[in-house]
């Protein structure tokens, strides 16, 4: 949903509602300058982003330390695909 900074100001009680559902975009001069989005997919936001962080850590030291990888078919054994 896009509407303009001005409509947000007036209808931001029920912007916040139909954010729960889908985003809003803020438009500002023809241009988007905010997004409203539900809270619960806010912490979906956040999750996502600190699960890639970690696995961009545990790349990195993969890189880093060779000791620490396995195999394909290790992995696979372990984790019960073979």
């Amino acid at each position: 949903m896009l509407v303009t900074i001005t409509e947000a100001k007036a209808r931001l009680g029920e912007l916040s509602r139909i954010a729960a559902d889908e985003d809003v975009v803020v438009v500002r001069h023809g241009h988007p300058s905010a997004v409203i989005i539900g809270s619960e997919r806010y912490e979906a936001l956040l999750d996502e982003i600190e699960d890639l962080k970690d696995r961009l850590s545990v790349h990195e030291s993969a890189e880093s330390d060779p000791s620490l990888r396995i195999s394909l078919d290790k992995a696979d054994a372990e984790l019960g695909f073979g």
